[in-house]
């Protein structure tokens, strides 16, 4: 069954948005965010999980709808206008959680499926003209789900999630070698629930995964790294007394990552940013805009000084977007809009440029009606520079959310 979680609550119906623009001060790499009109395809839940740009006029996006039951929501960017692109279905409940692409006619999705008794991995491939359903295979005896994948080439992807084993929550890694789905053995932390939640590849040989790790009296953040024969766990801080985790990576380079999520100090959870120089992960300091809680679910990185990152928080009488971006010194606030009455979130934002990003997520219209929520997040175009975009999160060379 799909769940609520901490990440995003359902949605559904069709609402089409204004254009909306809220400006930034100036200094911000992206500082104009505006609503993009987006269809609806289900009757009361439509929510958007993932977003993948090749262009500025080249995306897709993926999550979910729901009327009787959930089903897979895909959805194409021509740089005009966003289409609901018709998507296969393997069970009862399908959601999509996450996208990555290297071309326009080239992309692959990930998330799961309810087969009636256990939630089952659902991968899924474009072609530019048709979804269709690849075989994907289940490590665990109830529940496998993937949460993240990331493409270098057509045939080189990883994808990430969780798996239960009966007795525990484990890490679950899959590669894609342009045939076949395979199994990749990865290692656990904590004594009962470790999930892997993003990855971000730069090469075939050199992949960034995060999420988190129940160590028995504490939830921490958990990194793990690969070489492109092992998988290992690397050494990652926290910042909370109790609870912290990480949702989403984006990697430039191999010595040059950034992650984000979440970290709990009593009163409120709060924003967790840290960057990878190639030796260590550190913490570096991140806004918070809310008086409640402040989650950060998803980055997007073109290089070392140009990131933005997205998620909600909570103003105390409502829910509403969360945008914040790096300039290689200081993460700041960045002014986002909200369509809803009072829930507004982003789940994903994938990054062409310094300043040219899309944001995907949902938006509750009023009457527990959840809708899909695109912003255009753009900035003023920087001076000509040779810059090249390696990768990023959710997750594609540089190209996801």
């Amino acid at each position: 069954m799909v769940r609520r979680s901490v990440l995003a609550m359902f949605a559904v119906m069709a609402i089409v948005l204004g254009g909306v623009v809220v400006s930034t001060p100036a200094g911000a790499v992206v500082d104009s965010a505006t609503i993009v009109p987006s269809p609806n395809a289900g009757t009361n839940y439509d929510e958007l999980r993932s977003v993948s740009c090749v262009s500025a006029s080249e995306c897709v996006a993926v999550g979910y709808t729901y009327t009787a039951s959930a089903e897979t929501l895909t959805m194409v960017w021509d740089g005009t206008v966003w289409s609901v692109v018709s998507s296969p279905n393997a069970a009862s409940d399908d959601v999509l959680r996450s996208v990555s692409c290297v071309s326009a006619s080239d992309c692959v999705a990930v998330g799961s499926t309810d087969t009636g008794s256990v939630d089952e991995t659902l991968v899924m491939v474009w072609n530019g003209t048709v979804w269709s359903i690849v075989a994907s295979p289940n490590a665990g005896t109830s529940n496998d789900r993937l949460f993240s994948v990331s493409c270098v080439s057509a045939s080189e992807c990883v994808a990430v999630g969780s798996t239960d084993t009966g007795s525990a929550t484990e890490t679950l890694v899959m590669g894609w070698n342009g045939t076949v789905w395979s199994i990749v053995a990865s290692p656990n932390a904590g004594t009962s629930n470790d999930g892997l939640f993003s990855v971000s590849c730069v090469s075939a040989s050199d992949c960034v995964a995060v999420g988190s790790t129940d160590t028995g009296s504490a939830t921490e953040t958990l990194v793990m790294e690969w070489d492109g024969i092992d998988w290992s766990i690397v050494s990652s801080p926290n910042a909370g007394t109790s609870i912290d985790g990480l949702f989403s990576v984006s990697c430039v380079s191999a010595s040059e990552c950034v992650a984000v999520g979440y970290s709990y100090t009593l009163p409120a959870y709060e924003t967790l940013v840290m960057e990878w120089d190639g030796i260590a992960w550190s913490i570096v300091s991140s806004p918070n805009a809310g008086t409640g809680d402040n989650l950060l679910v998803s980055v997007s990185c073109v290089s070392a000084s140009d990131c933005v990152a997205v998620g909600r928080t909570n103003t105390g009488s409502a829910i509403e977007t969360l945008t914040i971006v790096w300039d290689g010194i200081d993460w700041s606030i960045a002014s986002s809009p909200n369509a809803g009455t009072s829930d507004d979130a982003l789940n994903s934002v994938s990054c062409v440029s310094a300043s040219d990003c899309v944001a995907v997520g949902y938006t509750d219209t009023g009457n527990n009606i959840y809708e899909t929520l695109v912003l255009s997040l753009t900035g003023p175009v920087p001076p000509s520079t040779t810059t090249t975009a390696v990768a990023s999160d959710q997750v594609v060379p540089a190209f996801t959310g």
